[in-house]
């Protein structure tokens, strides 16, 4: 009589171990999903792609944590893309060739994701807040040196950011006042010329996929209060929190700051609902939203963080949400 075999899932995911801080969410989700019956784990990046839709990945038997995370290249498995049953994106803008080219190659060989590949081409761009002017604070998309330089004068006191930066990189406080610009370092004012201004245009322009600069109205509750994080899962909210901002440069830098309990307003749970059908017509399942504070105490939407959205400081502040287990129950049902 034979014995009955057991059904074998492949779960593969795309991150850079080598390129994440201590607090990224790969960690909790790796070691959650590796004591899961009848599922192998691989991790790979965008360049482990070979010919013939193959990859070289690594097969994840034990937990792993952020300070052995270097031994994950000492031992590598060539699989094939279609023997994946998902694949789990995690990895950080912006799309790059090697990011499109899996991207493309995943949707070829019909292997399903999380989040989608063309969704994350999509909603992944700080352009794409242009769906959303009547929640989020007065925005200019600029595609050149002087457009973006009259945005800048127009707002006075503002933020440039370029479109596909993350984690507070590719991102400026610029004041323009009597005729001058200023920036800040730290929390000191200083003055700039505008011919160092257009470099930092011209920078951020430059390495933006989408050749795009936004120029947005500062809030004050950048460094002073911090971004709230509300955690989505499948469109539902599953919780939030406050980021606290470093007391050096203000900015909410995830690798550093502390984080504090902010439970999601009546606010929040509008500006959800409005994004709700963006993220369902774009097959995004897991999303983290940050938001900022005017002078009012209104809510207003910074970012949608569809790339890698990260939760760790809502796992220490709300362990009782239980929000990895929930993600890596959606990842399984999503396989079977």
């Amino acid at each position: 009589m034979r014995s009955e075999q057991v059904l074998v899932r492949k779960l593969g995911i795309v991150t850079n171990p080598s390129q994440l801080d201590e607090q990224d969410t790969f960690f909790l989700f790796v070691n959650e999903a590796i004591k899961r019956d009848g599922l192998e784990v691989y991790i790979f990046d965008a360049d482990d792609v070979l010919s013939r839709n193959r990859v070289r990945t690594k097969l994840i038997k034990g937990p792993i944590q952020f300070a052995s995370r270097e031994r994950l290249n000492r031992k590598t498995t060539i699989q094939s893309l279609s023997d994946f049953d998902l694949i789990f994106l995690k990895k950080n803008p912006p799309v790059d060739k090697d990011y499109k080219l899996l991207l493309e190659k995943l949707f070829t060989e019909n292997v399903p994701t999380v989040n989608s590949g063309e969704g994350i081409q999509k909603m992944g761009s700080k352009a794409y807040l242009k769906h959303f002017s009547q929640i989020t604070p007065m925005t200019f998309f600029a595609n050149g040196v002087q457009e973006a330089l009259g945005f800048i004068r127009k707002i006075g006191n503002c933020v440039i950011k370029q479109s596909d930066s993350y984690g507070g990189k590719g991102v400026d406080h610029i004041r323009f006042k009597f005729n001058k610009y200023y920036g800040y370092k730290g929390r000191k004012e200083t003055l700039l010329s505008e011919k160092a201004v257009i470099e930092i245009i011209e920078k951020y322009l430059g390495l933006s996929k989408d050749k795009t600069l936004l120029v947005v109205e500062y809030f004050l509750s950048a460094p002073e209060r911090g971004d709230k994080r509300i955690v989505i899962l499948e469109g539902d909210v599953l919780g939030s929190y406050i980021r606290l901002p470093d007391a050096e440069n203000g900015m909410c830098d995830g690798t550093d700051n502390g984080a504090r309990l902010y439970d999601p307003t009546k606010r929040d749970h509008e500006i959800v609902k409005m994004l709700k059908p963006h993220l369902k017509k774009n097959n995004i399942q897991l999303a983290a939203l940050d938001l900022l504070v005017d002078k009012a105490g209104v809510e207003h939407l910074s970012e949608i963080n569809v790339f890698n959205p990260g939760f760790c400081n809502l796992d220490v502040v709300h362990p009782e949400l239980n929000i990895v287990k929930k993600v890596v129950d959606m990842l399984c049902a999503k396989m079977a």
